[in-house]
């Protein structure tokens, strides 16, 4: 990682070290979302800090759609987490995202093509791709618009996949640790994160496709467990939507994750931000396949 980025996380963020209702109009929609995740510092959180996503998820994933593996479309692809992992199974991956900070910290691969498009309105030709996947941001969307865009460019043999991930357990599920990531969560940020964010609770239980949208659609779940330091862990809690609308909102009170950082600390019993810690995220899959092709009208 150059330097540029460090500069910037630290002049806006000391903490920082290395080591709702649905919207009225698809352009609302393509806003909010491009926003949240537009703020410079947030992106460069974004693509150091956000969880990479098990071996066996994408394992699943093509086994699943059991079809050809030309050409995958990663909708909504922040810094390229997800699209770069597909690079590695098929020929060719588009990612697109509405934010262009985004992608400018995107990962680059000679088999990676990246735009800047809304997710309903991809550009993409009919029945074109194999696989369609959104990883984190399908509760973004106008549901019923973009299951009819993703049944347009996906081939008749092609598949759909998306994910999310809710808040981690630290260290364990009963350790103490998850009190005081839970205080954060709701306690102090609660208020702050958009009405969206229910869906994600929910493993995005209530915007699944239809048996109008494909023939086929199930669900299945999966654990990403890794070793994080606390500083890691602060980084990507710096990520979070809810705590960027935070620091933009309270621009007068204290950065909530310092309390947060010394509070943890002390209930892991240590001073060290270097000290590592597992965490232990949920992952909640929405699968289909049998693409019904769109209405003229739609």
């Amino acid at each position: 990682m150059n330097a540029a980025p460090l500069l910037l996380l630290r002049k806006f963020y000391p903490l920082y070290s290395a080591g709702d209702a649905a919207a009225s109009t698809l352009e609302a929609v393509a806003m909010t979302h491009a926003k949240l995740f537009s703020n410079s510092v947030q992106a460069v959180h974004y693509s150091l800090h956000r969880p990479r996503y098990p071996a066996d998820l994408y394992t699943a994933i093509v086994e699943f759609a059991a079809s050809e593996t030309s050409l995958a479309v990663d909708i909504a692809c922040g810094s390229g987490q997800a699209t770069a992992a597909l690079a590695e199974i098929y020929d060719q991956v588009i990612g697109q995202d509405g934010s262009e900070e985004q992608l400018q910290h995107a990962v680059s691969l000679p088999n990676i093509q990246y735009q800047h498009r809304d997710a309903h309105d991809t550009g993409l030709p009919d029945q074109s791709a194999d696989l369609v996947v959104v990883a984190q941001a399908l509760h973004w969307f106008d549901h019923p618009k973009f299951y009819s865009e993703v049944r347009r460019i996906l081939k008749p043999s092609g598949a759909f996949a998306a994910w999310t991930y809710a808040l981690p357990s630290l260290v364990h599920k009963d350790h103490p640790a998850n009190a005081v990531l839970l205080h954060l969560y709701e306690g102090v940020l609660g208020s702050y994160w958009n009405p969206k964010r229910k869906l994600v609770e929910s493993g995005y239980r209530g915007c699944e496709p239809s048996d109008q949208d494909f023939v086929v659609v199930t669900r299945k779940y999966f654990k990403s467990s890794n070793q994080q330091t606390v500083d890691e862990l602060i980084g990507y809690l710096q990520s979070w939507s809810a705590y960027n609308t935070y620091i933009q909102q309270q621009k007068m009170q204290p950065d909530p994750l310092v309390a947060f950082k010394q509070q943890l600390l002390k209930t892991l019993g240590t001073t060290d931000s270097t000290t590592k810690l597992q965490v232990i995220t949920p992952l909640s899959v929405l699968l289909a396949k049998g693409p019904k092709p769109p209405a003229k009208a739609e």
